[in-house]
């Protein structure tokens, strides 16, 4: 528990009460509506090509001029990500978000990115570790620093590879643009911290049964008991069992358990004990390639990888948290985390160029097969906040101290590259991969990372009348070494400087700006194999946040500008090896971002997210001046659930994104598409016995054919979209 931000007593006699069940259409918000469907009308065609990929740039100026609100959560976890301390998102001069589990679950998500799409500026990136484990960008930023890890918070604790369990969520938080106030790294297009279910001090459980088409199934158990009212003691157990659709022929299966206990004593202090574990067997899918400035025109489900067995990825995690008040206006908080993960990794893969004297769309295939990874993170982290009035002025200081340190060991076993037979991807002539003998000899090698960071916070949100001044500065000392036995360490130590200021237009309504700076490291090695120094960023932002109806709709709109440096490429002293790099150049994002979530009348939910961003390279001997892929220009998602009484809901969904480049040489294109989602739900309430729910989805309803996202560096890689699928899920609260 952290002390509540100050708020002004001569501005909460202007707040105007509305009772949330009085109104029909929220007032005043009609025309923001109507103004986000401009939208549509301002930009490029949603199916067509990206008008700047064929050379008419659509000019930032169009859209600068549509202003649309939009909703971000006023939620404690999601302003932590940005000043370390609780408060609302009107009290934050930083764009933050927070997706409720029950949204996903409302829109019938399943997955990471199914709950990303609610944040605008999000866009897929692809990852081949399994459909729970899966990849984004935020605001444009190249999301590659080179090992092909998606990098997210869990409950504030910087992991990788770390899988979307929806049985474990609460919410998906998300500081969008660098600056973080918590955990060790900042990304540097924002950061996405994944909230977990927690012990509560009451009795409730619930049981969810979920089935869809391909095979897709969930079965997740969650049981919280209060174990002591008078002593503030509560657990909880969930268990779940979840496999993804196998529409592209290979399997995703996770099982899990999270136990966790908690003592709670008031305002006093907090205290919890939380163990997870997860076991996945999946098998990697590196999708379809492009032939020329498109896709491959072949159907879409056609899998090409034919490992010869299951990958599996083994977490075992333990965390510790408390807070104590030490006074009624200091607290400090420390928390604790150990991960252990093991892993197996077989891909099979195409590889290479279209082979040259053999059919069109043949390719060469090599398999590799990485036994026995392991993965240790040890992460703790200390802070102190205070609340003092001095004079008119209110100051909530934080004071923060970090510690990360991760380590892996891969060894990879690869066969010859001509080993197994070349493939069509036209015609496929399957089951002609090479399975090794056990007694072969193998090309091998050990890649390495030992990451070791040290970091420092400083900050103070100054309140004086309608005014509110953020300024801070983390300071970080790190060594870390990425790459193959034997890889030299980089030494760094960084200041990260933020600033951040908001006035209050009303109680209810705010404008802000910032600047603020972070630091990722390039966990990659150079052909010399020396680990290079991290990704640095700096972003100037403006906004405008508000909220509506008693808090019932709250809407904000943002423009920025992100740079980065110290970007990485390709090596080209050895062009033949993808994964060999240098320190290159630059690239920057430009954009505007809009978002509206909550309910638009009493019966009827809404949400929107909108995102114009143009994302290029700077200086770069390879790519300078070339767009980012997968980012396109514009995305959107607009979703709505209208309440028929107590028993119906009925939802649907319109997911759209514009064209964007495949690759970083921009030589293909993934089409825009347009996604339409539907689903029904029926509700009834026993009394005594509890609450039952089933619910109806259609996703991808017409049956588009479109393109998620690719592999920046080769255009072999690109990863199609599901085709129409329905699933029936049946939830239990008890």
């Amino acid at each position: 528990m952290r002390a509540e931000p100050y708020v002004n007593p001569k501005l909460t006699g202007r707040v105007k009460r509305h009772d949330a069940t009085s109104y029909r259409i929220c007032p005043g918000t009609g025309r923001f509506i109507l103004l986000g469907m401009s939208i549509l009308a301002t930009g490029q065609t949603w199916a067509g090509p990206d008008r700047s990929i064929d050379g008419a740039d659509l000019a930032l100026e169009q859209v600068a001029t549509v202003i649309v609100s939009g909703r971000i959560q006023q939620d404690d976890h999601a302003v932590s990500l940005a000043t370390g301390g609780s408060g609302t998102s009107l009290d934050t001069p930083f764009s933050i978000s927070s997706v409720s589990s029950q949204l996903v679950y409302d829109q019938a998500g399943i997955t990471l990115q199914d709950a990303l799409r609610n944040v605008p500026g999000a866009q897929a990136d692809s990852g081949f570790n399994g459909s729970h484990t899966q990849f984004f960008s935020l605001r444009g930023a190249v999301p590659d620093s080179g090992t092909g890890s998606n990098r997210v918070l869990r409950d504030g604790v910087r992991l990788s590879n770390y899988p979307y369990v929806p049985g474990f969520v609460e919410s998906v938080d998300v500081l969008r643009g660098p600056g973080a106030a918590i955990g060790v790294r900042s990304e540097p297009g924002g950061t996405v911290d994944i909230v977990t279910r927690q012990p509560v001090m009451s009795n409730k459980s619930s049981v969810l049964v979920s089935v869809g088409d391909h095979a897709a199934q969930e079965l997740t158990v969650d049981l919280n008991r209060s174990l002591s009212v008078d002593h503030g003691v509560a657990a909880r157990l969930i268990a779940t069992r979840s496999r993804a659709s196998e529409w592209r022929h290979v399997k995703d299966q996770l099982d899990g358990v999270k136990l966790g206990l908690v003592k709670d004593g008031g305002e006093q202090y907090h205290l919890r004990a939380d163990f997870e574990a997860t076991n996945q067997v999946y098998q990697p899918d590196y999708g379809i390639p492009a032939i020329g400035r498109r896709p491959a025109s072949i159907p879409i489900d056609r899998q090409f990888s034919e490992p010869f067995g299951d990958s599996t990825t083994n977490n075992r995690l333990v965390d510790l948290h408390g807070d104590v008040g030490l006074a009624t206006d200091t607290r400090i908080q420390a928390d604790l985390t150990h991960l252990e993960a093991h892993a197996t990794s077989i891909k099979n893969i195409l590889n290479g160029a279209s082979l040259t004297g053999q059919p069109p769309g043949t390719y060469a295939r090599v398999s590799s097969w990485e036994p026995n990874t392991a993965r240790r993170i040890i992460s703790g982290a200390l802070s102190l906040s205070n609340v003092r009035e001095i004079g008119r002025l209110t100051h909530q200081m934080f004071v923060g101290f970090d510690y990360l340190s991760e380590t892996l060991n891969q060894p990879t076993l690869s066969l010859p590259a001509a080993t197994s037979p070349p493939i069509n991807i036209f015609a496929p002539i399957f089951g002609r991969v090479i399975v090794p003998a056990t007694n072969a000899i193998l090309a091998s090698s050990l890649t390495v990372e030992d990451l070791t960071a040290r970091a420092a916070s400083l900050q103070d949100r100054v309140d004086v009348g309608v005014w509110s001044l953020v300024v801070g500065a983390r300071y970080t000392n790190q060594h870390f070494s990425y790459g193959v036995t034997g890889v030299r360490q980089v030494y760094e130590e960084n200041w990260s400087p933020k600033l951040g200021l908001l006035y209050r237009l009303r109680p209810d309504s705010v404008i802000y700006g910032n600047l603020a700076t972070g630091l990722s490291p390039n966990q990659v090695a150079s052909s010399s194999n020396q680990s290079l120094p991290s990704r640095k960023a700096t972003q100037a932002e403006a906004g405008w946040k508000s909220s509506w109806c008693n808090s019932a709709l709250n809407s904000d709109v943002s423009i920025y500008q992100l740079r980065q440096t110290n970007m990485i490429s390709s090596d080209q002293s050895t062009p033949a090896n993808i994964f060999d790099f240098a320190v290159d150049g630059s690239a920057r994002s430009n954009g505007i971002e809009t978002a509206i979530h909550g309910k638009f009348a009493s019966n009827v939910d809404i949400s929107l997210a909108y995102a114009y961003v143009n994302a290029y390279y700077l200086s770069n001997s390879t790519y300078g001046g070339n767009r980012v892929p997968n980012v396109a220009h514009q995305t959107l998602s607009l979703w709505g659930q209208y309440h028929w009484g107590k028993h119906w809901k009925t939802s649907a969904g319109l997911y759209a994104q514009g064209a964007r480049y495949a690759d970083q040489a921009n030589k293909s294109v993934l089409p825009g598409y347009a996604r339409l989602d539907f689903t029904q739900t029926w509700l009834q309430t026993m009394p005594s016995l509890g609450t039952v729910e089933v619910q109806l989805a259609l996703r991808n309803a017409l049956d588009q054919r479109y393109f998620v996202s690719s592999h920046l560096h080769v255009t072999q890689w690109i990863t199609p979209s599901e085709e129409r699928n329905a699933s029936l899920t049946l939830s239990y609260r008890f």
